[in-house]
């Protein structure tokens, strides 16, 4: 039998995170690299924040390269596959963290609004899982980890229909995938944050921000674990799903939202 703490190693291992100059795509690549995998992240590039993230990644000891990509362009998706694997050989685990979300009452969304949220967190999401799976059929193995939400999970009152149907998505994108290339040992996992203090929601760190005051205290009101969720949430999570601690997992969606997705009190 192999060590428990073995099983959650990385050491050897590729991994490629989108998104991962900031938020949740960052502590993910963070918590890769100390568990002892290289990594690739990708972003849009604004600001040199993209190299900055791969740098500070780096100093972890080990390999870190940015790679400039829009998930929405099929060609982007297809040269930072290309990079990735030119540079390291392979890609052993894929997060799918990259996307966007604005809250917009349905009756006052424009079809372009829509439109661009399904393209970035659903047809992104796909065009990475299909380059990045050809690659990991061929190896014969893998792990793909797509971010969904809580919101996948719940209705809200405050314009969240499209982010919703994304995330929703999403899920079913990950079902259907790890139905299709289990065969091939390559597994397809969600993984679905709740109320978080970083990424989109990182206003939830001051108590004094207009977003706090308008729903922080009421989110943290139906969280039985009282609490938010942090970097080091999904530091474990990501490892986890990444890692042959999970090796007999796939297809899941794996919730981590302190509870508030089964309180019967939402």
């Amino acid at each position: 039998m192999t060590n428990a703490m073995d099983l959650f190693r990385l050491n050897g291992q590729v991994a490629l995170v989108t998104g991962g100059t900031r938020g949740l795509g960052y502590f993910a690549a963070e918590g890769l690299a100390e568990a002892g995998a290289d990594i690739a992240i990708c972003g849009r590039g604004v600001s040199g924040s993209l190299d900055d993230a791969a740098q500070k990644l780096s100093e972890i000891g080990t390999e870190c390269i940015a790679v400039t990509c829009d998930i929405t362009k099929e060609d982007d998706v297809l040269r930072m596959v290309k990079e990735v694997k030119e540079r390291y050989g392979r890609i052993d685990v894929l997060v799918n963290n990259a996307g966007t979300g604005t809250m917009v009452p349905s009756d006052q969304m424009t079809v372009e609004n829509w439109r661009a949220m399904m393209e970035t967190n659903l047809t992104g999401a796909f065009l990475c899982c299909r380059e990045v799976g050809k690659l990991m059929i061929e190896q014969k193995s893998g792990s793909i980890i797509n971010l969904s939400s809580e919101n996948g999970q719940v209705g809200f009152s405050y314009g969240m229909a499209a982010y919703a149907t994304t995330k929703i998505g999403v899920i079913g994108l990950t079902r259907s995938l790890a139905v299709e290339w289990g065969k091939h040992n390559v597994r397809v996992n969600a993984l679905l944050p709740g109320n978080m203090e970083e990424g989109m929601m990182e206003a939830m760190k001051d108590k004094e921000s207009p977003f706090y005051k308008f729903a922080g205290e009421n989110l943290l009101n139906l969280i039985p674990l009282d609490c938010f969720g942090n970097g080091d949430d999904v530091k474990g999570a990501i490892v986890f799903l990444a890692s042959e601690a999970s090796r007999y997992v796939s297809g899941a969606k794996l919730v981590m939202d302190g509870g508030f997705t089964i309180n019967a009190g939402v």
